[in-house]
């Protein structure tokens, strides 16, 4: 028995096999309604019989159409779309709708409460999600902000500035020039609002911390000791949904 478990974000698909056993090697393809269905058709999947295809997907209906298209041009299962439910796995939504909860915060909220201990979990995508979950799995809500490069666009498009990319390890307190100072003022604005829902919380070392996203490598640094790096975290979450292989799917 294998499953194909597909964490589908605004960029990128993150795919991997379960058999059981845990989560196999992670492929990375494109997550466009165009590329998508020829990247899953061209990758070399270890085992390529499926006995259920699930999904967490943030993406355009576009995107996940060709992610049907691929399953059943190939003859493989309907592909099962999860969402954010009231409870499940013995979390509870912190949201009065929980449709209004991204699927992919609710993935990495329901990997996080797997442990049975307080947990602060910082998704850092093209945006950045904070949230938290109880020891006994109350999720408290959480903050979205902007990630590092959507906010240095946002203030290219919106301002005559014109910044790129720049090194943030270490990382300046103040930039001296106006490219490294978008740059930098993301970086900071994100470690503050980090570091005061922790503080806020008032866990203290009783609490995971769990980092996890694409923009995750250029936060770790700064966060200090106790956040682990988590990549797969959505799919981590996804593989408990599907282990348990009920609930509402889209």
């Amino acid at each position: 028995m294998s499953r194909l478990l597909l964490d589908i974000g605004n960029s990128h698909i993150k795919a991997a096999l379960d058999t059981g056993a845990g989560l196999g090697p992670v492929q990375v393809g494109p997550s466009d309604a165009d590329a998508t269905a020829a990247w899953l058709a061209e990758t070399d999947w270890p085992q390529p019989e499926f006995t259920a295809i699930w999904a967490s997907s943030v993406a355009a209906p576009g995107v996940n159409d060709a992610v049907r298209q691929w399953a059943a041009g190939s003859g493989l299962p309907v592909p099962r779309f999860v969402a954010t439910q009231r409870e499940q796995c013995g979390v509870r939504c912190a949201y009065t709708d929980p449709s209004r909860l991204g699927v992919d915060r609710w993935m990495v909220v329901l990997a996080a409460a797997s442990t049975g201990r307080n947990a602060v979990i910082v998704d850092a995508g093209t945006a950045c999600t904070v949230d938290a979950v109880t020891a006994d799995g109350q999720h408290l809500g959480g903050l979205i902000l902007p990630g590092i490069r959507l906010a240095r666009q946002a203030l290219n498009q919106r301002t005559q500035f014109d910044a790129d990319d720049v090194a943030t390890d270490p990382l300046p307190v103040l930039g001296d020039d106006t490219n490294p100072a978008v740059t930098l003022g993301a970086v900071q604005a994100l470690l503050g609002a980090i570091d005061r829902v922790v503080q806020g919380l008032g866990w203290g070392e009783a609490c995971d911390r769990l980092l996890t996203g694409g923009e995750a490598a250029v936060l770790a640094p700064h966060l200090g000791a106790g956040w682990a790096q988590r990549p797969t975290l959505v799919l981590e979450g996804l593989r408990r949904v599907a282990c348990q292989g009920v609930g509402e799917l889209r």
